[in-house]
């Protein structure tokens, strides 16, 4: 009975992920038909591990039990690694910026949501709260040089992590683009805003889930990786 619930479980974390990726269901079905299977396989992973470690302790032979508690620990090591435990913490939040007080504004992207994604609105007040206690450090970038160059530098960024540009005003110093996450096909959407400043230019990101209320950390995460692959390349 538990190697087929292990076996089953396993099959509703799977199709969830091609589902969620190809669009096949509406996103809370997939969603949630992806996040019952990954309770069951923690539930069948507990209880093989657990009879493995008792086989053992008596000297019995564990036989098939560690084959379902590794079925079982898989999924569950997935979604570990590419949330992390830091992820698991995070508001529920689903809008990051560099720029609390004045954040970004989406002009392209709109085009690309679907009805019933979340808005590109920044929340105010409240949203503002909960981004400063969790991201302190999540701040406004300097760099000395001009605007063109400041733009050239976010675009060598931008092709660097994979994004996709959904659209740019180059007077304003204004570009959009999207982050398409490897395994789950979601997609966050990223504003860019670049300002002179005396001898150099102000970097301001914004970077919005389009679907879920908690983006388990991902756009602070983004924004973080963008910062240090501009820091790393000037």
């Amino acid at each position: 009975m538990l190697k087929f619930t292990a076996s089953f479980a396993l099959i509703m974390v799977i199709g969830g992920v091609f589902t969620l990726r190809l669009g096949l269901l509406p996103f809370e079905v997939a969603f949630y038909g992806f996040g019952f299977g990954l309770l069951l396989s923690s539930l069948v992973a507990l209880i093989a591990t657990g009879t493995v470690f008792r086989r053992l302790a008596r000297k019995e032979a564990v036989g098939q039990w560690v084959i379902i508690a590794i079925v079982s620990v898989v999924p569950l090591s997935g979604v570990l690694s590419t949330v992390g435990i830091a992820g698991f913490k995070a508001p529920a939040i689903h809008d990051i910026t560099t720029d609390i007080n004045d954040p970004p504004v989406f002009r392209f992207t709109q085009s690309h949501r679907k009805p019933g994604e979340n808005s590109l609105d920044h929340s105010g007040k409240e949203l503002i709260a909960l981004q400063t206690q969790a991201y302190p450090h999540i701040k406004t970038i300097y760099l000395p040089g001009t605007q063109d160059q400041g733009m050239t530098a976010v675009h060598a960024v931008i092709d660097a992590l994979g994004w996709q540009v959904l659209g740019e005003d180059k007077v304003q110093g204004h570009i959009e683009a999207a982050d398409i996450t490897p395994v789950m096909g979601f997609a966050d959407d990223i504003a860019i805003r670049v300002r002179p400043l005396n001898e150099g230019v102000l970097i301001d990101l914004r970077s919005v889930s389009r679907v879920g209320v908690s983006d388990l950390g991902a756009n602070a995460k983004r924004i973080e990786g963008f910062v240090k692959e501009l820091k790393i390349r000037y």
